[in-house]
């Protein structure tokens, strides 16, 4: 059975005093290597990032027509194998006596915004900048929200960054995925929720790539099918988002039988939809690949992480934490650096540990190659990485009703799936 669960002991490291953390791989066995791997199989020229390992390309041929990419927000590399067992995803355990799954690491923070961005462009998160949900623009003087461009203490707002002089299809000042393949003949297409089709962060991420916006995962599948059986002259790289993962384990745990379920009824259509109606002359040479930006952990409601009931912890801090809740960077005030450390210590021992800027960024906890310009303002002074997997901090001034996160570097957020088939 090729499954190559080896990669966790031999490729990946973790963080000392953090039990099953893993740390991102940016040398060929990350998510950032996705996509220049798709770009070396289909003949593009290279991205900024490796395409992956040769543990991992030898299972694969040197080229091919078309790529197809499936995006499962928040599906972790453990949940699958979880879903697997308990018999949610029967179609993928039988495709594992023709395919391969790799566990490969995401990206930190183990997030959609950078994760989604790496994919976008084929960079490291310190290379494209977009580190976290929320993160401090020093240029515009404010925290932003990564996903809906708004200013995050304003809401319904989405693209209001715009009167502020932001301009998401400038922002990055790297070259889309779209444009890249562009160069080389490739076209690239994406099938996405018809409702974001036209958010900043599509327009950031997309210039030269085909849109198709659907309505319900039905629609998804026959879209999908109907452009792997039109005749191509151009070979294709083909991407599929879908979000339902990620928005019933927000609301319910990383293990809830919705999350399952949704999962099921996902992979039945593909099977049913694609699958059995492909046209085999025109798919000879198309791989799919199921992946995912993040995984997830379940993180039951617990007001002792609201910052709301710190207001010493806040009197120590010049803004409220950014990033993720399970990452949260903190600006801290002048000569208060200890005390913050203490105040946790006190307060919720043995649950955290902190580490500077400096010391990520000499890591390369965000990547590797030349930083972002802005990279050290969007990275808080002290960073704090939750031990206990069901440990967070929520500053937002509004109930807090989800019972699962990610962001963090526990192995189930950090492992995301690479399992690749042919048609």
């Amino acid at each position: 059975m090729p499954l190559h669960e080896e990669f966790i002991s031999t490729k990946f490291k973790s963080l000392d005093k953090v039990p099953n953390s893993i740390l991102p791989n940016y040398s060929g066995y990350g998510l950032t290597s996705l996509v220049p791997s798709v770009g070396r199989w289909l003949g593009a020229k290279a991205f900024p990032s490796p395409a992956f390992g040769e543990d991992i390309l030898r299972h694969f041929e040197n080229r091919y027509r078309r790529v197809v990419v499936l995006l499962v927000d928040a599906l972790g590399y453990n949940q699958l194998l979880h879903l697997m067992e308990e018999g949610y995803a029967d179609f993928w355990r039988k495709k594992l006596d023709e395919g391969h799954l790799f566990p490969i690491t995401s990206v930190t923070p183990s997030t959609t915004a950078t994760a989604l961005t790496t994919l976008w462009t084929g960079a490291d998160p310190n290379q494209h900048g977009v580190i976290g949900f929320e993160m401090w623009h020093w240029q515009l003087g404010m925290v932003i929200n990564n996903i809906f461009h708004q200013p995050t203490s304003f809401e319904n707002d989405m693209g209001g960054l715009w009167r502020a002089g932001f301009d998401p299809n400038t922002f990055l000042g790297l070259e889309p995925v779209g444009s890249h393949f562009k160069r080389s003949g490739i076209e690239a297409r994406a099938i996405m929720p018809a409702h974001i089709i036209n958010s900043g962060l599509s327009r950031m991420h997309l210039a030269d790539t085909q849109f198709h916006g659907y309505v319900a995962e039905e629609d998804m599948w026959i879209t999908l099918r109907k452009i792997l059986n039109t005749p191509s002259r151009q070979n294709q790289y083909i991407y599929a988002y879908w979000s339902l993962v990620d928005s019933l384990m927000h609301r319910f745990g990383t293990y809830a039988e919705s999350v399952s379920v949704a999962f099921e009824n996902f992979s039945r259509g593909l099977e049913r939809l694609v699958l059995k109606e492909l046209n085999p002359d025109l798919n000879q040479d198309t791989l799919f690949i199921l992946s995912a930006d993040h995984g997830s952990v379940t993180t039951p409601v617990n007001e002792d992480y609201s910052l709301a009931n710190h207001p010493e912890l806040r009197d120590m801090l010049v803004l409220p934490p950014t990033c993720e809740a399970r990452l949260p960077f903190f600006y801290v005030k002048p000569w208060q650096d200890a005390a913050v450390r203490a105040y946790f210590d006190s307060v919720w021992p043995g649950k955290y540990v902190f580490m500077r800027r400096e010391k990520a960024l000499q890591m390369g906890l965000f990547g590797l190659g030349e930083d972002n310009a802005d990279l050290r303002n969007r990275v808080g002074d002290l960073i704090a990485i939750p031990v206990d997997p069901e440990a967070y901090l929520w500053w937002p001034a509004k109930a807090n009703r989800m019972n699962g996160r990610h962001g963090g570097l526990h192995q189930d957020e950090m492992l995301v799936p690479l399992f690749a088939f042919k048609a």
